[in-house]
């Protein structure tokens, strides 16, 4: 039961940050929103059907529940690639602005969904499976295929966030995923890392506000570098998480 109560937590919180990214793209329609702003959203459903598994139980509605959970972390989730690189231009990177780094992040996000889709989806099968009273569907066996998508993703967001707090100061990015790295490769039960993907998506909401408007992207140099010795202090975002 307390299990199930936390994963409804997250899923609420989760809502919060689809809920932040919606008002700050009515103020301001910046795009840099949408991103994570559909990532979250799967991580809404993600954490709702974890949290609902007990209720619905084991059966063919939970398991047809599940896939598209699957779906989401493989499909959805490897968009942060390109976003990364787009948030890493905005904020004033120069190699993130250059049109081959950013072919190579649209090359390298369809082959790592190809190798999920392939790898993963079309051989998924689900089977029962319990944890601290909660009932879930899983994989009947992991593969590379389906922990790749999302390996890969959240390394490429730490080297544009890496990029971001050395061009502009901005920690928050580099902390949050940092955080997500070693939570996941410490293999901790499912809902500390889930958890951490709370975390991740905050710091990647509280970037995308940070970064929207056009008053983030006037603080780069002209030639796309970092900002000047006046405007580096001036890096604080206007809109808070």
């Amino acid at each position: 039961m307390l299990a199930s109560t936390l994963f409804a937590l997250l899923t609420a919180g989760h809502l919060g940050l689809v809920c932040r990214c919606g008002l700050r793209f009515a103020r301001t329609g910046d795009r840099i929103l949408l991103v994570p702003a559909l990532v979250a959203a799967a991580l809404v459903y993600d954490n709702g059907v974890l949290a609902a598994g007990r209720w619905i139980g084991v059966g063919e509605a939970l398991e047809l529940w599940t896939v598209p959970r699957f779906v989401a972390h493989i499909v959805l989730t490897p968009l942060l690639i390109p976003w990364s690189c787009a948030a890493a231009g905005r904020a004033g990177v120069g190699w993130a602005r250059r049109p081959g780094v950013r072919a190579a992040a649209y090359a390298v996000t369809g082959a790592v969904i190809a190798l999920g889709v392939f790898g993963e989806l079309l051989h998924l099968e689900l089977m029962p499976a319990e944890w601290a009273r909660t009932v879930r569907y899983t994989a009947r066996e992991s593969s590379l295929a389906g922990v790749l998508p999302v390996i890969v993703t959240v390394l490429v967001v730490l080297v544009a966030a890496l990029a971001v707090w050395r061009a502009r100061g901005f920690r928050l990015w580099t902390v949050t995923t940092v955080t997500m790295l070693v939570v996941a490769g410490a293999m901790p039960p499912m809902l500390l890392t889930n958890c951490a993907e709370l975390l991740f998506m905050a710091g990647i909401v509280a970037t995308a506000i940070w970064l929207s408007g056009a008053d983030r992207a006037s603080g780069a140099g002209r030639d796309g570098g970092s900002p000047g010795p006046g405007q580096a202090m001036n890096t604080r975002p206007r809109g808070r998480l």
